[in-house]
């Protein structure tokens, strides 16, 4: 790749032939975890310099922030600050992966509900890349409503159908103080049907919530029953489900054979809040996204147990709108190249499965 293909401030640091020494140097890290010396990249990298010009060059590339010596080794490891630079390189340049295509394809094929095909697609995310899958459903209070139905079930007691966009489904039980037959169960979900269809849910609020009743006449306490439920939900924080797939892959890498370095970063995925602030901050402005991507290397997660973790993240759309992401968590000597294609694959074949939903 050339200077010319990179974006960022950190590029005009360096010349060609200090770019070319650099990838060489993260692309046998990845490939070996070990660090790198200056007679590894003349012998297996086609530079056309010497190894005494390429240490030379290594020297500069230490001083300058973008690679760093380990410990007593006497070969050299990208830093944080070489990842990005990497990182960028990939995404200034533009590929096809057809590889991946093949099995989410498949995946995408089973009929199901929304959670369910998430869950299966971090579970084969994690298998294809060796990875922490992650992902989150989508933010209920983001989504469309698109059909309300009210289902008698026992004396006193109604079980409330709210589907959304995506065809995800919620389900509430509501006990009222009257019986109440099929028939005006029907009739009372045409009623909100007729005010609620193509409204986001967050836009049910008490002002809009007496209105209904109002149309619903002696019938009004299940209607504010129904639209109480669904105003809480809204407000409430954990609306938003956090699925994960792979947690046992990172220990399987040398990066966490340290045991406290392995239950630092499995204490970490396992708490489900954390997870979801780190996907749902692509919402809050808080990322920043190339070419719909964002990445987040070692210390730009802002949590010493991810330092030595990468985070790439893309969100998924349901009617042109972010409502849920999905990313994936692994060292930061990870294949970027192929977590990235992997990423961009689902998210085009799940944004069409949900959208023609």
């Amino acid at each position: 790749m050339s200077a010319n293909n990179v974006r960022g401030d950190d590029s005009m640091e360096l010349n060609e032939r200090k770019l070319k020494i650099l990838e060489a140097i993260i692309s046998n890290y990845l490939d070996t975890a070990e660090p790198v010396g200056s007679r590894t990249i003349s012998k297996n990298y086609d530079l056309g310099i010497s190894p005494a010009t390429i240490r030379n060059e290594m020297s500069d590339l230490e001083e300058l922030g973008f690679i760093m010596q380990p410990h007593t080794s006497a070969g050299r490891i990208p830093s944080d600050k070489g990842y990005r630079l990497y990182v960028d390189m990939i995404l200034s340049a533009k590929y096809d992966s057809p590889k991946h295509l093949s099995y989410v394809e498949a995946l995408l094929s089973k009929a199901g509900r929304i959670e369910t095909l998430l869950q299966d697609i971090v579970a084969v995310l994690a298998k294809e890349t060796n990875l922490t899958a992650i992902v989150s459903t989508p933010q209920y209070s983001k989504c469309k409503i698109k059909n309300i139905q009210l289902i008698e079930l026992e004396s006193q007691k109604v079980l409330a159908v709210i589907v959304t966009d995506g065809n995800m489904a919620n389900n509430y039980v509501l006990e009222i103080n009257e019986d109440m037959d099929q028939p005006m169960l029907n009739k009372l979900s045409f009623i909100l049907n007729n005010q609620l269809h193509g409204l986001d849910v967050e836009e049910i609020n008490l002002p809009l919530i007496e209105k209904i009743k109002a149309f619903a006449g002696n019938q009004d306490e299940i209607i504010g029953k129904v639209l109480e439920v669904v105003f809480q939900a809204v407000h409430n924080n954990e609306d938003t489900q956090i699925y994960t797939s792979g947690a046992i892959n990172m220990l399987r890498l040398p990066e966490f054979s340290d045991l406290e370095k392995a239950t630092s970063i499995m204490e970490t995925l396992d708490k489900k809040d954390y997870i979801r602030q780190l996907l749902l901050n692509d919402f809050d402005g808080e990322s920043i996204v190339t070419d719909g991507v964002n990445i987040k290397i070692g210390s730009e997660n802002n949590n010493e147990n991810m330092k030595d973790c990468s985070l790439i993240t893309t969100t998924y759309h349901i009617g042109g709108k972010p409502l849920g992401v999905i990313g994936l968590i692994g060292p930061k000597r990870m294949d970027y190249q192929s977590a990235i294609f992997s990423l961009k694959c689902l998210i085009k074949e799940i944004e069409k499965r949900m959208n023609d939903s």
